[in-house]
């Protein structure tokens, strides 16, 4: 198991330096972090964000007021994470922790556990989630809630992300004008997926000078995997959500599959 999160944290500390640019291009994320925000300020103890990243959600719920442990595998995400907290002046309230979904440990249960955009996924195995959903499950205070969100994977979102795409534009730290680029590598049968992407730094004359590969294993769940893990951890589901605006799930017009479920008082 350890060699599994050792190989995942390394594909993150490669990716760390465009991780900015891939949030700010991509479009759930645009949804995803007024959700999670308001959630966190309205919950009753304490918070706590898996897989943070460079704290774009957390940093915001402390900007407002809200103390947040975040827990990330890679050392250059939780960087990043410090930093922007840093320059938000807000880095008091924030707890960082290096830490597995499958193993964290926090001083005090938590009221609220999230686990934002698609992060799961990097898990690959649906008995690596499961091993997640037990632990986290372990680290709630009775009554506490889980809430995160998967893909929801239909035949055209399949398609669309199979397509090679031009998913940003920008200058590079040394100046150069630069292209990202995005394809996925997908296995239907194992829901599995390589996200392949590459950066091409052009020089003066349009010409590529250098080109960079970076690649992310994700992984999706079906709604009926995803409530049957919730219900082998114990978790009893308070709600299933199709969009970030708190829309109900429905199959055939669902974005997102956005779970919140709670840790019975009894167990």
């Amino acid at each position: 198991m350890w060699l599994t999160a050792i190989m995942d944290d390394l594909e993150y500390e490669r990716f760390a330096d465009i991780y900015s640019v891939w949030t700010a291009t991509a479009a759930s994320t645009r949804a995803n972090k007024p959700f999670y925000v308001e959630a966190y300020l309205s919950a009753d103890g304490p918070v706590v964000e898996l897989g943070v990243g460079d704290g774009r959600i957390a940093v915001e719920a402390a900007v407002r007021g809200r103390s947040v442990i975040g827990v990330d595998l890679s050392p250059a995400m939780l960087q990043l994470c410090r930093d922007r907290a840093t320059r938000a002046g807000v880095l008091d309230r924030l707890t960082l922790l290096r830490g597995d979904f499958r193993s964290f440990e926090l001083d005090e249960p938590a009221a609220l556990i999230a686990l934002p955009y698609h992060s799961l996924g990097h898990l690959t195995s649906l008995s690596a989630k499961r091993d997640a959903l037990c632990h986290i499950h372990t680290q709630l205070r009775p009554g506490g809630r889980f809430m995160f969100d998967d893909f929801v994977m239909t035949p055209a979102r399949l398609e669309h992300m199979r397509r090679v795409q031009l998913r940003a534009e920008y200058v590079s730290p040394d100046g150069h004008d630069t292209l990202l680029w995005v394809t996925s590598l997908i296995d239907e049968p194992a829901q599995t997926m390589r996200v392949v992407t590459w950066e091409d730094e052009l020089d003066a004359d349009g010409a590529m000078i250098r080109r960079r590969y970076r690649m992310l294993s994700l992984s999706w769940m079906t709604p009926a995997q995803a409530a049957g893990l919730l219900a082998d951890a114990g978790f009893t589901v308070e709600a299933c959500f199709g969009r970030f605006d708190r829309t109900a799930f429905e199959a055939d017009t669902a974005d997102e599959q956005i779970w919140i479920a709670r840790k019975d008082t009894a167990t």
